[in-house]
């Protein structure tokens, strides 16, 4: 028998539930449920809660929980380091969901995912979380914050083409949202030194990034938010983690006759998804080789140009977690279809795989 605790982490709070699980009988039974604020003070007293049913009678102690954004890595993170003894695992919402609808959770409420995650916790062998290093939170951090800000000078720069084809323009408004949009370009381009300065300040990793650069159309901003999202793919074992990870994995819906629309799951991890669509644009506008080749062959097989934009996007991602593995530069040789193989291959080609 063991204890599978289950938490279920919002901004300002978390619920979690004990569940006692007898894995011979494959019973469980819920303990107790409860409710605490998102922040360092209550901490002690979730441990307590815990410890108080462990002492009782003593069990393994799971925890288990969702990477929600931000919000879960101070409970993580203090679990961690405080209680190694503890089996911790944080999944994706995506896996948590599918878990609840495969037994039958028909409501979504903030109670029942986490008797979800406990019964999850319980049932299935779940990889252990191995904490974040400081490296890639700072790194996480860097490229967060260029991100925001500049999605808040595309809004900007929006605005003042809006502003200079008004027939009813200020000037001075004009001259404000002009000086704005200054402001953030000296912060960004700040932004970017630092980010440049991070990656560099391990002489390992600046190595490994100097190989990614290889890569057609491949720049610092997009391997440093990748790196950053993934945490330079350390929890990664293979490539359907990472794509899945991404929300690049394919939802088919299909029974009986019914064929249904193949479509993305988007269901991952979106600041990744927008760091690849500007190399693939580049690959697209340039004409790049090899890969442009391969987005050619794409269209002319289905007719759908986005859809061979977003398999070019999955394919690069795929690239970088190959070559930062094998800690290999990119060789375009090995990038070409090897000569023999038809075009029902997919998208597998050469050496690189995706």
């Amino acid at each position: 028998m063991f204890y599978s605790t289950g938490i279920d982490i919002s901004k300002d709070d978390f619920k979690a539930c004990i569940l006692e699980y007898n894995p011979v009988e494959q019973t469980e039974r819920v303990r107790s449920s409860r409710k605490f604020n998102n922040t360092q003070a209550e901490l002690p007293k979730f441990v307590s809660w815990v410890t108080k049913w462990e002492s009782k009678q003593p069990a393994p102690v799971r925890i288990t929980m969702e990477a929600t954004g931000v919000y879960y890595e101070r409970v993580a993170l203090h679990l961690f380091d405080n209680h190694p003894e503890w089996a911790l695992s944080v999944v994706l919402p995506s896996q948590a969901r599918r878990f609840n609808e495969s037994e039958g959770f028909k409501n979504k409420t903030d109670r029942i995912d986490a008797r979800g995650l406990a019964l999850m916790g319980a049932r299935k062998k779940l990889q252990l979380w191995r904490g974040i290093k400081p490296y890639w939170s700072e790194l996480r951090q860097l490229t967060r914050t260029r991100g925001a800000l500049v999605e808040q000078r595309t809004q900007l720069k929006n605005q003042l083409h809006a502003l200079n084809y008004s027939a009813y323009a200020i000037k001075d408004t004009r001259k404000i949202v002009q000086q704005t949009i200054a402001a953030l370009d000296k912060q960004i381009t700040k932004l970017e030194k630092l980010i440049t300065r991070h990656l560099d300040s391990d002489p390992e990793i600046e190595e490994k990034v100097d190989k990614l650069k290889s890569i057609p159309s491949i720049g610092l901003i997009t391997i440093s938010t990748v790196l950053a999202e993934t945490l330079g793919f350390e929890y990664f074992t293979s490539r359907s983690q990472l794509i899945s990870y991404a929300g690049y994995d394919i939802l088919v819906k299909e029974s009986g006759k019914h064929k249904g629309k193949r479509k993305m799951s988007k269901q991952g991890n979106a600041r990744i998804r927008a760091a690849m669509y500007m190399p693939v644009g580049n690959i697209l506008s340039h004409r790049k080789q090899p890969y442009y080749s391969y987005y050619d062959r794409l269209v002319s097989r289905h007719g759908i140009k986005m859809k061979a934009n977003v398999a070019l996007q999955k394919k690069l991602l795929c690239l970088m977690y190959h070559l930062w593995k094998k800690n290999e530069a990119f060789d375009a040789a090995l990038a070409l279809r090897p000569a023999g193989l038809s075009a029902n291959t997919g998208i597998a080609q050469g050496r690189y795989r995706c």
